[in-house]
């Protein structure tokens, strides 16, 4: 609305009010209008820069960072490349990154690491034998004959008050006449003193009574059975003549049994008098017998590095015979809450001990752990991880192969004595899929190469010129030994067949057997244990060197035969064992843990 005066003209107050009404809207617009195209600027800029996190930068091979595309497509083991992306850039040395869908193909599952108490259980084998506190040993008091003896062999059960032999002894009868002699004369002292004799020569109390009544000597003494049992050792026959400080024989109560076992020293502390065990045994698959800890032996076997632990078990219905062995089990509780994993998240090797742990978002490092105490499912960490971590329960092998080709675990550290083995040359056993022998190269599904961190897979590879490649064939089981140094294809560059020969390759196999032969081959070396799978009876062994099959020393499982026993085995331990190839299968038939360490590179023959 405009003010206009009576002459015409427009007010000057009114003019100075509309500008400067006109110039704060002007400010007011230009302000919104600035407002609007920053936060659009700005959106843009995030979007920008979300873009350029995930952008792919390139494909790498699972198993080997150096091999590297521009795109997708397989790697020189016939796996699928992997994309690397712009984000993963900033992330520590060691950490992978693999899609939601890879996650999903291999099976990735985790778990999270938590307090709790860890009560575990300590197994061993033991034997039963004779509770040597109820074992009667039969001595006689007096020279003599024996005239009659009531047991026949070792091992013969008795009863309380049987007889078990009738002796002469001149001794015991001229003891009987002064007892006859006082008991005549009805001097108390003497009578006193002559029963008291008769009673020192452990003269039974039923022949004194007989004597005193019938006024008769009886020239052979009777001896009856103290207790009920099992004859253990019997040393006399009819006719022998005895004295004091023999022992005829020995009684054995059965309603007792002691049950001796032996448990590794790094369980040793764990076990106390009066703590209560598990028994099963192979007689009586389906019962279980409860014993009690009775004596834990002072002094550690220096041999086999374990402590002698001693069990009572009743035997009321004498099911428990001596010499049988029995599967022990120590139930052992521990209130103290400390940090574990599933058992079967950890990766244990002869150089350390680690975890894959779960960062998020499809990240994944390997993380070096420190272990304490075990039990079936958990594992106690005492180092390396923190409450509430994530770790890879399942597929944590192949995320631990990536992730330790860069990763920055102080197994790798510098100066390290526990930096990985940088060997290009590993032996394992495989099959052969397929064989192209134009190009020299072979389809083989292998065993894992834990020296070279790889998983058991189906891949290819190239045959060095100086291997027949005649020999192998789809189907044929053989140990293989390959070269990954150079690039492209890993190259077989050593065969040991051990099945699916036929013909010539039978005559030239490298143990120099003959076709017409069917002797079981085996060999003798000296070795240390790895690790052993007691459910399994697998034991990995680095071994020496095979002289008379031209075989370099080598790390393989072997698998234990069942008269092998394996109780008294560890890690770390060196052993000289005789191994025979049965059906393809490496098969230990005798173990001597009696030897030096030094001594364990040294091959026989």
């Amino acid at each position: 609305m405009t003010l206009i005066t009576s002459s015409g003209s427009v007010k000057p107050v009114l003019l100075i009010t509309l500008l400067f009404v006109g110039i704060a809207i002007g400010v007011v617009g230009g302000s919104l209008l600035n407002s609007d195209n920053s936060a659009h600027s700005s959106m843009n800029d995030a979007q920008g820069k979300s873009d350029d996190a995930n952008k792919i930068l390139y494909w790498v091979a699972p198993m080997d960072s150096s091999y590297r595309r521009d795109g997708p497509g397989k790697s020189p083991m016939g796996m699928d490349l992997v994309p690397v992306y712009a984000s993963e850039q900033t992330d520590s040395p060691g950490t992978v990154s693999i899609s939601p869908v890879i996650e999903q193909s291999l099976g990735v599952t985790t778990a999270s690491a938590q307090f709790e108490s860890l009560s575990e259980s300590v197994a061993a084998l033991g034997v039963i034998g004779f509770n040597q506190d109820n074992i009667i040993h039969v001595h006689p008091r007096v020279k003599g004959w024996i005239e009659y003896l009531g047991v026949n062999n070792e091992g013969q059960m008795v009863q309380k008050g049987e007889v078990l032999y009738r002796l002469y002894s001149p001794e015991l009868v001229n003891a009987q006449e002064e007892y006859l002699l006082a008991l005549n004369r009805n001097n108390q002292t003497l009578i006193k003193a002559a029963r008291d004799k008769l009673v020192a020569l452990q003269l039974p109390e039923s022949t004194i009574e007989s004597v005193t009544r019938n006024r008769m000597v009886s020239q052979q003494v009777a001896f009856a059975a103290p207790q009920s049992g099992i004859v253990a050792k019997l040393n006399v026959r009819p006719g022998f003549y005895v004295e004091p400080g023999i022992t005829l024989m020995e009684i054995a109560s059965q309603d007792e049994v002691w049950l001796t076992t032996e448990v590794p020293e790094r369980q040793a502390a764990q076990i106390q008098s009066g703590q209560h065990a598990m028994v099963t045994l192979d007689t009586y698959p389906d019962q279980v017998f409860h014993a009690m800890v009775d004596y834990v032996y002072p002094v550690m076997n220096a041999a086999t590095r374990t402590l002698q632990v001693r069990l009572r078990l009743p035997n009321t219905q004498k099911k428990l015979k001596p010499n049988m062995f029995a599967n022990v089990v120590f139930l052992i509780s521990n209130d103290e809450m400390v940090l574990t994993v599933p058992r079967h998240a950890v990766i244990r090797t002869a150089k350390n001990n680690r975890v894959v742990l779960a960062l998020g978002d499809g990240k994944y490092k390997s993380v070096a752990v420190t272990l304490g105490n075990i039990n079936s499912d958990s594992i106690e960490i005492v180092d390396g991880l923190e409450e509430g971590d994530r770790v890879v329960t399942n597929a944590q092998f192949l995320l631990d192969s990536e992730s330790a080709i860069d990763s920055d675990l102080a197994r790798y550290s510098e100066g390290s004595d526990n930096s990985q083995s940088d060997t290009t040359r590993a032996w394992v056993a495989a099959e052969i899929n397929s064989v192209d022998a134009e190009s020299r190269t072979v389809n083989a599904s292998h065993e894992a190469i834990e020296d070279w961190q790889w998983p058991a897979m189906v891949m290819d590879f190239a045959v060095a010129d100086d291997v027949d490649i005649n020999q192998l064939g789809a189907g044929v089981t053989l140990h293989m030994e390959i070269d990954k140094s150079a690039s492209g294809l890993p190259v077989i560059t050593g065969i040991h067949i051990m099945s699916g020969m036929a013909g010539p390759a039978m005559e030239e196999s490298s143990m120099n057997t003959s076709a017409d032969t069917q002797e079981v081959q085996s060999a003798t070396v000296n070795g240390v244990i790895n690790y052993i799978d007691a459910e399994s009876r697998v034991l990995n062994v680095s071994r020496g060197a095979i002289e008379k099959w031209g075989r370099e020393p080598a790390t393989l499982d072997f698998t234990a035969d069942d008269s092998v026993q394996l109780h008294n085995l560890k890690a770390g331990q060196a052993i000289e064992f005789t191994f025979e190839i049965r059906d393809g299968e490496f098969v230990i038939v005798d173990i001597n843990e009696q030897i030096n360490a030094t001594s364990s590179a040294h091959a026989h023959h």
